[in-house]
């Protein structure tokens, strides 16, 4: 900004004001830090932990990230997903075009290529990952990662009679991609249209006593707006992994830093004006805050050691620094989200969900590592979402919108190695087929975010708010329902 142009005091409040919010970070800023002021600050909670939703937007087909392996279950698979490349003297590579091409497509994986799990409580118990998952397969070896089965959005428990003879509320906009987004990030599918708040959101107000500060929100987002961090009273704060934007110069020049702190610090009669000016002046401030945090650690973090990794890992980095720096943040509790695109898969599902699946292997990867190396693995969870599974079986060379799917939760407080919820029929016409290998869900996404929000300390006096329909599931408990997370607190 040039100083020495003579410019009204209307003109330069207006650049200071769009130069203040002209970035995410500091947009979020402001609203945070507006929209918490009331916050009580001063934790209650003695330990740290942090939730991370990663959710795959366009709709995950999780069926070949998760397929059994026992050999009738393994047939009926073959059989909906496609597989003629199997027949006999057939040599088929599922990353070959040209395979492809010569119509030898199909959508299963050769049993022999996918990586080997077991899982004690299900109706078999031979199982496989995607090949391009090894990382998935070793924290499950572990007992570190636990697989949830053919879970999606309800209202309340749905047979197949009950689909078929219209006898319950059903989600609104089934198999659309906007309504499933938002009813896994809202946790209210009977909504359509305007989006209620996200249930993050609404975690994070019930639990606003949580943190010892209120300059940070305790949503954090590396991809931007989203409805899962929205609530009533508050946004997430915004940052990504090129750093922490901050006003140009604000801090390198003392005229311009004096001149700024002067304008938003007027005495404005407008309470527009007066409210915009402090709220600018707060998230100025917010994003010192955040950077010298980060600036802090042993080895701060710098953009450029993220530059040759992926875009889904460089966030994953940028998001262990924070977790990293949770003590300068004065932070007990966080919830982050990333979002990572591109799984709608009509045209084709087996090479682009291959070169996904391995960007995905590697960001997990180099995040857990990180966070077993600050000693931090039974303080995080992170979680998997999507807008729906897809039909088992083919358009032709991909798969079309549908409903039930498999996701996974990594923790090392989590009871893992094992698949919870109920692995599906795979046959066609099967007891939960509402057409074309569209799985009817047998576990609500209710119960599996139940079980996060109970370890992350929401009391059950107040899981209704944050999880609306929990009580029409008659679940055994509420702060526990799948059995997989240790809900005690941590030290």
């Amino acid at each position: 900004m040039n100083l020495d142009k003579k410019i009204s005091r209307r003109k330069f409040i207006a650049q200071a004001n769009c130069a203040a919010v002209g970035t995410a970070s500091l947009l979020s800023s402001l609203l945070s830090l507006r929209l918490t002021a009331g916050a009580v600050s001063g934790s209650r909670f003695p330990d740290y932990k942090a939730i991370v939703c990663l959710f795959f937007s366009g709709g995950n087909d999780s069926f070949n990230m998760l397929v059994p392996r026992e050999d009738n279950a393994y047939n009926e698979y073959k059989q909906v997903r496609g597989g003629n490349y199997l027949s006999e003297g057939v040599i088929y590579d599922p990353y070959n075009l040209d395979n492809i091409a010569n119509g030898l497509g199909g959508l299963a994986h050769r049993k022999d290529d996918l990586l080997p799990i077991n899982s004690t409580n299900q109706p078999y118990s031979e199982f496989g990952i995607h090949p391009d998952l090894p990382y998935l397969k070793t924290l499950y070896d572990n007992g570190d990662l636990a697989f949830v089965s053919n879970v999606g959005s309800l209202i309340e428990p749905t047979s197949l009679n009950d689909y078929n003879n219209a006898s319950v509320s059903l989600p609104e906009g089934l198999f659309s991609h906007a309504d499933h987004q938002i009813h896994w990030q809202t946790l209210v599918p009977q909504v359509r249209g305007t989006a209620p708040k996200g249930w993050g959101g609404r975690m994070a107000e019930v639990m606003a006593h949580a943190n010892q500060q209120d300059n940070i929100s305790m949503n954090i987002s590396l991809s931007g707006t989203n409805v899962l961090q929205t609530g009533n009273s508050t946004v997430p704060y915004i940052t990504d992994p090129s750093g922490i934007v901050e006003l140009n110069n604000y801090n390198l020049d003392p005229t311009l830093t004096l001149s700024v702190n002067d304008i938003l610090s007027d005495h404005y009669h407008n309470i527009y004006a007066k409210t915009l000016a402090k709220s600018n002046k707060k998230s100025i401030d917010t994003s010192i805050f955040f950077k010298e945090a980060l600036e802090s650690l042993d080895q701060p973090y710098n953009p450029s050691d993220v530059s040759n990794l992926s875009d889904t890992a460089s966030r994953f980095s940028m998001l262990s620094k924070i977790i990293e720096a949770r003590m300068a943040l004065g932070m007990n509790r966080q919830i982050f989200f990333i979002d990572r695109g591109g799984w709608d898969h009509h045209n084709e599902v087996v090479i682009p969900q291959s070169q996904l699946f391995r960007e995905i292997n590697e960001a997990i990867e180099l995040f857990w590592r990180n966070i077993v190396g600050l000693g931090l693995e039974n303080n995080v969870v992170l979680y998997t979402a999507s807008d729906f599974g897809r039909t088992l079986s083919s358009n032709g060379s991909g798969s079309d919108h549908a409903w039930g799917g498999n996701h996974f939760i990594i923790s090392g407080n989590a009871n893992g190695g094992k698949i919870y919820g109920q692995y599906p029929n795979l046959s066609i016409g099967g007891p939960d087929d509402v057409g074309r290998g569209r799985l009817l869900p047998t576990t609500p996404v209710d119960a599996y975010m139940a079980e996060i929000a109970g370890w992350f300390g929401v009391p059950q006096s107040e899981l209704s708010t944050v999880i609306p329909n929990i009580n029409n599931f008659n679940l055994n408990n509420l702060l526990s329902p799948l059995g997989i997370l240790n809900n005690n607190i941590i030290i």
